[in-house]
């Protein structure tokens, strides 16, 4: 073969060589565009916000949901840090709820840690954002964005997705907003929490933790000063509190004597808890102990 024809075959090969890498390029890239997009969660009730918004365009898998465990102790297997690794967007409470989310492998997922990313909070700020009636629609409007980012072509579904789940939390807002409204008309606003996971909701109504010293000592694991559990019960004898919270999840004999305490001075006591019940979703959750505390609170007025 002459020269000449050599090279020209030479080089529409090349040419062909190169447009198929070309094709095949152009195939992943699409192929990433329209496949399910997973997204793993710490909590379910993070996953639960997830799977609406998401809708059919990917998977969630929450890795704790089971309400017995405690987030801030639990240690992840080999297993949830492989689903970790290969998901497209971890989400994390953060503020160091659950830590251990940090030591996991999430190659090239987008992490969203909803404490510090989406509520701009700091690591020694109260964790239980989910009690914050602003966290979860800012994290749904959150996570339509990352989610458009990975599947601009769907951006618009997932942003309708973030506004009906966000739509669907309308009755929690409207029993803040009656729980606000009798506040107002109770002259004593100050409460005793068992521990500070109600806080946010607490403060959203306009009332004020007046035991701070004794919650932050729950918190971090250590014991209250007798000055402060002797104010408490002071406080809950010359009924300075409207009312008691108690985490039904925690067993503690100072805070079980508190509470029976409380009870014998006719002071009302609200029962939450740091997890989500089996029977209940998110809106249930919120809806049951925000109207229990209404019906608490008319019954005093």
């Amino acid at each position: 073969m002459p020269i000449k024809k050599q090279k020209l075959l030479g080089i529409i090969l090349s040419i062909f060589a190169l447009l198929l890498i070309l094709s095949g390029c152009s195939s992943r890239k699409t192929n990433t565009n329209s496949q399910k997009l997973n997204i793993v969660t710490s909590t379910d009730f993070y996953a639960e916000a997830a799977k609406t918004i998401v809708g059919n365009k990917g998977t969630v898998k929450s890795i704790i949901n089971n309400p017995a465990i405690d987030p801030h102790d639990y240690e992840p297997t080999t297993k949830v840090a492989k689903e970790v690794s290969q998901s497209d967007i971890t989400v994390a409470n953060g503020l160091g709820y659950d830590a251990w989310m940090n030591k996991l492998d999430k190659g090239n997922a987008a992490y969203i840690k909803i404490g510090e990313t989406v509520m701009n909070k700091k690591t020694g700020d109260n964790p239980h954002i989910w009690y914050n009636p602003q966290t979860m629609p800012q994290y749904a409007k959150y996570l339509a964005k990352e989610l458009g980012k990975k599947q601009p072509q769907n951006k618009t579904y997932f942003e309708k997705n973030a506004q009906s789940y966000i739509k669907s939390l309308q009755p929690i807002q409207d029993e803040l907003n009656k729980l606000k409204q009798t506040s107002q008309k109770i002259t004593n606003k100050n409460v005793y929490v068992s521990e500070p996971v109600f806080d946010y909701s607490i403060e959203a109504m306009g009332f004020k933790v007046a035991n701070k010293g004794f919650e932050n000592a729950v918190e971090k694991g250590t014991d209250p000063t007798p000055k402060e559990i002797q104010d408490m019960h002071q406080g809950i004898k010359n009924k300075k509190i409207a009312f008691f919270v108690l985490n039904t999840q925690t067993d503690s004999k100072l805070v079980n004597n508190l509470v029976k305490l409380a009870k014998k001075n006719n002071i009302p006591v609200l029962n939450v808890t740091e997890t989500l019940p089996k029977d209940k979703n998110y809106q249930e959750w919120m809806l049951s102990q925000y109207q229990e505390l209404n019906k608490i609170l008319q019954s005093e007025e």
